[in-house]
């Protein structure tokens, strides 16, 4: 359910897929990117979140490489 929240309780991860053929993805978890109450970055959500906002993740598809960020390469170690 989108912004399943009461006056008293609600999930702090929220997140909506449309699959399909092109699939979207929005979400929000107002504890920033990792969660850690330490980081400067904790509540830069908090916000957008109380308010039902969601962030578009805009996901990329393996065959779009200019709009990759990074990859990364395993290999294996021969003995």
């Amino acid at each position: 359910m989108v912004n399943a929240t009461g006056a008293r309780h609600g999930a702090s991860w929220r997140m909506v897929v449309e699959m399909g053929d092109d699939i979207q993805a929005f979400g929000i978890y107002p504890g920033g990117q990792s969660g850690n109450p330490g980081s400067r970055f904790y509540g830069n959500m908090v916000q957008k979140w109380a308010k039902g906002k969601y962030l578009n993740f805009n996901l990329r598809k393996q065959e779009d490489p200019e709009r990759v960020l990074f990859r990364t390469t395993f290999t294996s170690i021969k003995k």
